[in-house]
């Protein structure tokens, strides 16, 4: 093992470089230069830092000098080094980790010795966001004082003033306005500064910005007003000054939700309570006709449905689609509010617009929890939708497994139908649940089962560009050849949807490319109606 990697490795496995000799990397800098370009992730730890990164997390200025100083030679790796990101998702440099952690020492150092103070994160965010984030005031003014973009923003459009306010840190936020941050700046969802400071809680902040020309009744771009996200934040204080301040308590966002139905989502009872007992409509609906209890249910917070529901609002309410708030919280997956609920008058049994009952939804969640309780206490485990699936298509179709073999096992017949005739092997198959497939296949499903218009599993799953399903059919047992009620194959399905790598794998495997369905078309025939022109000129050899 080379020197140089036995050296670099034991810095970053920990070994302080003040236990070896001064010229001890300057000796091996060139073989860490060739390493470095060779394969840089000998280079990284395996929290996926280099020995810099280390170093300026720690705020470790003398390592950070001794390392880059023993490499003074050898100027490549020096600039790699400082240009290297971590291996994971946010890709920071040395620079953001010493800004991050406060450390101005390191962050003049790094700066002095080639640091970019603009270098961006993998989201977009600069050293001096990561500072503003944490409330360090001192790297900040540093920063800003020696080049860094006061008003640069983050891939999603927050500047650092949006940082600094959504953290609370009053002293930054001064300091950034009065050296030209923008105090109205949007992010690219509408959210100003203020909305940032209110999401926060942060009345200091909130109190500064509006008393600075911030606007209390600014919206974002779905919508959303300061108030909104003051309850989503769930700071009772700002919610109240807000209102003091010209807020409006019954303002609604684009999709009609107000200010308590965010609150009731987020679980904050105590903004709840203040806002009805200040004039909000406890049973008010949002566009799609979700009661404030609806998303109480969804959000799982029991307290909040419980106080709602002690206070006026309906319990047994329903969404323009149909959902009661019962609906809500089993398709989240709130045992605890399905059980308060249904002990409180909801009816178990309830069906939607569409047909679904509360098992129904969640199945398709793949809540197990919820599904169990909810047959032990009544739900029919057959029950069928306007469209005749039942829970097990749901949990099929959604490739909830666990849900499907408990439903199995608890009397869900495997080869139920729907109104067109489909089983849950038809959902399984199109939806590429492979793993159902083939339990469903080994306790009892008809893997040669047609839908009323004759179409099999294997169609489906050819028609869906479900490669591993169809072979695994095939090697089943499936009729490779087997025709719909129309006359269609099942490369007839794949070749007309484009599915070039299914069409060849059936054809490999006995598939008629010559077959005729009552229109007297072949499989190339619709491949060439659909201008697949691979799967055309495939077809073409094969005859």
């Amino acid at each position: 093992m080379q020197p140089a990697y036995q050296v670099t490795r034991a810095f970053l496995n920990g070994q302080l470089p003040e236990s070896l000799p001064e010229n001890t990397l300057a000796r091996y800098g060139k073989q860490i230069e060739r390493l470095w370009q060779s394969d840089q992730k000998n280079l990284y730890n395996k929290e996926g830092m280099t020995l810099l990164h280390l170093a300026a997390k720690e705020g470790t200025v003398k390592i950070v000098t001794f390392y880059l100083n023993s490499l003074k030679e050898h100027e490549k790796i020096i600039q790699s080094l400082l240009e290297a990101t971590t291996t994971g998702y946010y890709k920071e440099t040395a620079l953001h980790l010493a800004a991050a952690g406060g450390y101005l020492d390191v962050v003049q150092w790094l700066v002095e010795h080639g640091a970019d103070v603009n270098v961006k994160s993998n989201n977009g965010q600069t050293v001096l966001h990561s500072a503003a984030q944490r409330g360090k005031w001192d790297v900040v003014q540093w920063l800003v004082e020696h080049g860094a973009d006061v008003n640069v923003k983050s891939d999603d459009g927050e500047t650092v003033l949006h940082s600094a306010a959504q953290r609370g840190n009053l002293d930054v936020v001064q300091w950034l306005v009065e050296h030209g941050s923008d105090i109205n700046v949007k992010s690219n969802y509408g959210e100003t500064v203020l909305h940032s400071a209110a999401q926060g809680g942060n009345l200091d902040v909130v109190q500064w910005l509006v008393e600075h020309g911030a606007d209390v009744n600014v919206k974002s771009n779905n919508g959303q007003t300061v108030l909104h996200s003051a309850a989503q934040g769930g700071n009772l204080d700002v919610v109240q000054w807000l209102v003091e301040h010209g807020s409006d308590v019954n303002v609604k966002s684009d999709d009609g939700e107000t200010v308590l139905h965010s609150a009731a989502q987020r679980g904050n009872l105590d903004v709840v309570q203040w806002l009805v007992e200040h004039g909000s409509d406890i049973n008010v609906k949002r566009n799609y006709g979700e009661t404030v209890l609806h998303l109480a249910a969804q959000g799982g917070n029991l307290d909040v449905v419980q106080w709602l529901v002690e206070h006026g609002a309906d319990v047994n309410v329903k969404s323009n689609n149909g959902q009661t708030v019962l609906h809500s919280a089993a398709q989240r997956g709130n045992l605890d509010v399905v059980q308060w609920l249904v002990e409180h008058g909801s009816d178990i049994n309830v069906k939607s617009n569409y047909g679904e009952t509360v098992l129904h939804s969640a199945a398709q969640r793949g809540n197990l929890d919820v599904v169990q309780w909810l047959v032990e206490h009544g739900a029919d485990v057959n029950v069928k939708s306007n469209n005749g699936q039942t829970v097990l298509h749901s949990a099929a179709e959604w490739g909830k497994w666990d849900i499907v073999q408990w439903l199995v096992e608890h009397g869900a017949d495997v080869n139920v139908k729907s109104d067109d005739g489909e089983t849950v092997l038809h959902s399984a198959a199109q939806e590429d649940e492979w793993d159902i497939v083939q339990w469903l296949v080994e306790h009892g499903a008809d893997v040669n089962v047609k839908s009323d218009d004759g179409e099999t599993v294997l169609h489906s799953a050819a028609e869906w560009g479900k490669w591993d399903v169809v072979q695994w059919l095939v090697e089943h047992g499936a009729d490779v050849n087997v025709k719909s009620d129309d006359g269609e194959t099942v490369v007839h399905s794949a070749a007309q949807r484009g599915n070039l790598d299914i069409v060849q794998w059936l054809v490999e495997h006995g598939a008629d490319v010559n077959a005729t369905n009552i229109d007297g078309k072949t499989p190339l025939n619709l491949a060439e109606e659909r201008r697949h022109e691979k799967i055309t000129e495939y077809l073409k050899k094969r005859q």
